[in-house]
């Protein structure tokens, strides 16, 4: 209870380290990043714009995973290493390499140090043109569902929506469908459907949505984070599917910078579990 109180009324750690570190005439900055791709946009871009507001000529450089790489190309005003030994999971320590920086931030903690960005501040994820030629290889109509059918990442509550549901919804979707995801499995029917699990990386998947898809279905991951705050204009239609919906895009209580991006949530009625949301509820949303 104490901890809770101290979070929420004591001084905001991030703050107390800028003001140091800008008294200090601090320049370079190193945040070491070995989480999600989701928390880019819901929490590094804060960051970063907080680190800016105290040291405005600061260079800010994050050290990650080799498959961050491409996600980090959408965070502006950054410079990006990447660490080939660094892996999700896994314990990392900074080397000597990595000293020469002014200030080293580990530990970053987007959930705590940047809580005052909820409904004030539109991450954006900027686009570059050039990537639209990205979805060119995999020959794909235009005006598809996009379907991310499954998020990897392991929560206290059920993000997934069960296989079974997905097939009984494609049945009734007389569009192509395109399969987002990392595994090739469980396998579905319909009579267009194009499975890309597990052979796009980030910037191709959103150049699929970007230029290919009419619609997008997602549970809260990476995927739904970056494609809601691409600060590029383009028509699109999400229906995103949530257990908790204190959390990802909702939590942060702000509108996509794409002005043509319209918005459905669909959130399980136990906030606890994503299997109770109906294929009727997800239908009716995508009409």
């Amino acid at each position: 209870m104490i901890k809770k109180l101290w979070r929420k009324w004591g001084p905001n750690p991030l703050d107390r380290i800028l003001k140091k570190a800008a008294k200090q005439n601090c320049k370079t900055i190193l945040i070491p990043w070995n989480r999600g791709m989701g928390d880019i946009a819901l929490g590094l871009y804060a960051i970063v714009h907080r680190i800016k507001s105290f040291i405005p000529d600061a260079v800010v450089t994050f050290v990650t995973r080799e498959d961050l790489q491409e996600p980090f190309q959408l965070l502006p005003d950054v410079d990006v290493v990447i660490e080939p030994t660094m892996k999700r999971g896994h314990p990392f320590t900074l080397s000597e390499k990595h000293s020469a920086f002014d200030l080293v931030l580990e530990n970053a903690d987007p959930s705590y140090w940047v809580a005052w960005q909820r409904g004030h501040l539109v991450p954006k994820m900027e686009w570059n043109s050039s990537w639209d030629e990205l979805c060119y290889r995999f020959r794909l109509p235009e005006g598809c569902v996009g379907a991310h059918v499954n998020c990897e990442t392991n929560y206290y509550f059920e993000r997934n929506w069960p296989a079974q549901y997905w097939q009984e919804l494609f049945v009734s979707i007389d569009k192509p469908i395109i399969l987002f995801g990392l595994k090739k499995e469980p396998s579905f029917k319909h009579a267009q459907i194009y499975d890309l699990r597990g052979e796009t990386s980030p910037l191709e998947i959103l150049s699929i949505i970007k230029n290919r898809c009419a619609s997008l279905i997602a549970p809260d991951s990476g995927v739904l984070g970056l494609t809601y705050f691409l600060n590029t204009p383009f028509p699109i239609k999400i229906v995103s599917l949530w257990a908790d919906p204190n959390h990802g895009i909702l939590k942060q209580k702000v509108p996509s910078p794409n002005p043509l991006l319209e918005h459905t949530a669909v959130i399980s009625p136990d906030r606890k579990n994503a299997a109770l949301i109906t294929v009727d509820a997800v239908k009716r949303a995508l009409c």
